[in-house]
């Protein structure tokens, strides 16, 4: 799966080390990269309801929104 982050926005450099913590310990968490201001994230198959909640949780806090790309 596939997952489009938009534009995180960190207060400091400890707020940024948090969201990528959060992201690594996702289930299923194959890799992540930042490209124009996006984070794509990418996971193995599986739990996609759980997946998707835990991100919208993580987007949520960091005042961002996430689209799935593929499955």
């Amino acid at each position: 799966m596939k997952i489009e982050i938009k534009s995180p926005f960190f207060k400091c450099e400890e707020d940024e080390n948090v969201f990528f913590t959060r992201l690594y310990a996702l289930p299923g968490f194959e890799s992540v990269m930042g490209n124009g201001g996006s984070v794509y994230l990418i996971l193995k198959n599986g739990s996609e309801s759980v997946v998707v909640k835990q991100v919208q949780d993580i987007c949520d806090f960091w005042n961002t929104k996430f689209k799935v790309l593929d499955e």
